[in-house]
């Protein structure tokens, strides 16, 4: 009587060690995920950096332009070619700062 008392929990202990084995295994691969999501994150935000870099050149140089042009006479063609190009830089930089913010908060969930 004993000893099949003790093979009931021997095997109750077993079953409950396969579920275990079965949670392990399964936050196992979330973990995986996770860190190819966090991977992925990272990438994404070195090349949005990289671009805010340029498009933040790009500003500068066009500035250095404006200024160049003040020194001479310039059309209302030129100048509102400087404006779009101003207005657009702008925009880009405003797009990638918001998903930087974005991918940031993400990273630190």
């Amino acid at each position: 009587m004993a000893d099949d008392t003790i093979l009931e929990i021997l095997h109750a202990i077993q079953s409950d060690l396969a579920a275990v084995k079965i949670d392990v295994a399964t936050h196992t691969r979330k973990l995986d995920m996770l860190q190819q999501d966090t991977t992925l994150i990272r990438g994404t935000l070195n090349g949005h950096t990289r671009m805010l870099d340029i498009l933040q050149q790009d500003m500068r140089m066009i500035r250095g332009a404006v200024n160049d042009f003040a020194r001479e006479n310039v059309t209302a063609g030129e100048v509102e070619a400087i404006h779009h190009d101003l207005n657009r830089a702008q925009r880009e930089i405003a797009e990638l700062t918001a998903r930087l913010e974005i991918i940031e908060g993400r990273d630190r969930h």
